[in-house]
Order: C-alpha cells, then structure tokens, then sequence
C-alpha cells in the first residue's frame, strides 16, 4: 500500500491527477485489460474510468486496442511520457530569457501567499531561473515559531532540489538555533563550496523572518505567521542583493 502511494505520488509529480495514476498504474498491472477490468482493479467507477482513458490516451499513455467485442486498453511505456515532458521543459526553459524581458516591462509585481503551502509556493518561484546561479538569503532561526517541524523538513527539500539545480548558496543567519533548524545546510557547507554560511552570534534580525534573494527577484517569509511576501522587481532584488554583500563582506 505504502509503494502504490509513492508510486501515485511521483505520477502526480509529473502531470497526472491522482485517478489518472490509479488507472494507469492498474492497467500497466494487468498489461491489456477492458475498462471494467480497469474499473475493478483501481476501485474507479467505470463511467469515470472512460473518461481517464481517454485523457492518458491524449497524453500518450494508454493505446486503445481494437477488439472484436469490448474495447481493449494498454498502457503505454512511462518512459516515453517522461521524456516527452523533459522535452516540453526544456523547449519552456530556453524561451525563460523572453519571458523575464516580457515580464520586465510590467515593472513590480507582489505576490502574497498563506499558510505552509503558501510558504512552498513562494519557495517555488521562479526556481527554474535560479539555475547555476548564487542564491542570497538572510535567515531566521525560527527558534520562537510553534510546529516548525513541517517548514524545517520543507526547506531542506527545497536545498537538496537547489542543489541538484547547482544552485549556489550565501546565507547569513544567527548561531543561535542555527543547528536545530538549518543543520543541513551547515553539514553540507562544511564539504560542498557551494554552500557559504556565515553564523553570526549579534545578529539583531528578527528570528522569525527569512529574505531570500534570487536573480531579479526576492521572497519574504513569515515562519512564525506562516506568511510569505514575493516581490518581483529586478531593482529591488539587485539592492537588497547590494545590502547583502555590505553585510557579508564587513562579517556585522
């Protein structure tokens, strides 16, 4: 039970709805199969089956076998979805420069998010563009919040993702709480150069706030609240960038 959840997690990770990767998932099981079948074996109602093979079947992953009396389906490779994906992506990423010039032009947008999912999805922006480049960041040491537990396990995802894009990292945060809550970064600064922390023990910064700087723009996160602020504004990113490399150079 534990790996069909997985394995429905990770199909959800690439496009398909949670009763997609049930019916898919049934059918790759039993090879070719009717939609009763189908029905059966994923406990999806058989009219709504239809409907799902028909959407994997647009995005190429269930054939429609023909059949003398019911209508035959078999999943397709998932191998070849995945890289149909990856190739959408990178078609997406190389249009990246023409999309920040058209976004540009529109000057600062804010973008206000709630709750521990509204922290990911601040997290989230714009990642893709921060690919091989340094990340800035101003931490918190979250040592006042309740529950941290769910963000602390959250950011070490959202690190072990950056450095998988070889994202580099600067963080200036307090020494104290530093290893309750960002050990992670700390172990891995201690044998990978792309991470550089400086542990300051005066450090006045409010211990629930944490200013990350990309390229272009910035995120404010609210650990205590659970409140995220994303201000996309190249000017304002490239001053707080400046503030940043002030603080750090002079070790305040």
């Amino acid at each position: 039970m534990a790996q069909k959840k997985e394995l429905v997690g990770s199909l959800e990770q690439v496009g398909l709805t949670e009763k997609e990767a049930r019916v898919y998932l049934a059918l790759l099981s039993l090879g070719s199969a009717t939609a009763y079948r189908i029905a059966e074996q994923c406990e999806v109602k058989k009219p709504t089956v239809y409907v799902i093979l028909e959407e994997l079947r647009k995005k190429g992953l269930v054939l429609k076998v023909p059949h003398a009396k019911k209508a035959l389906f078999s999943a397709v490779e998932i191998s070849d979805y995945i890289r149909d994906q990856e190739s959408r992506v990178r078609t997406v990423r190389d249009l990246l420069p023409k999309f920040n010039a058209l976004s540009a032009k529109k000057g600062a947008s804010v973008y206000f998010f709630n709750g521990v999912r509204g922290i990911e999805q601040a997290l989230a922006y714009k990642f893709d563009s921060m690919r091989g480049k340094m990340f800035y960041g101003f931490y918190g040491s979250m040592i006042d919040c309740e529950n941290v537990d769910e963000i602390a396990r959250m950011y070490e995802k959202w690190n072990t993702k950056a450095l998988d894009m070889d994202i580099s990292f600067q963080i200036i945060m307090p020494r104290k709480g530093a290893e309750a809550y960002n050990k992670q970064l700390i172990d891995i600064s201690k044998t990978d150069d792309r991470v550089q922390m400086r542990l300051l023990d005066q450090y006045e910064y409010p211990p629930n706030a944490s200013i990350g700087i990309g390229d272009g723009f910035l995120w404010i996160l609210d650990e205590k609240n659970r409140q995220a602020t994303v201000i996309d504004n190249a000017s304002t990113a490239d001053a707080m960038r400046q503030i940043f490399k002030i603080v750090w150079e002079k070790g305040v």
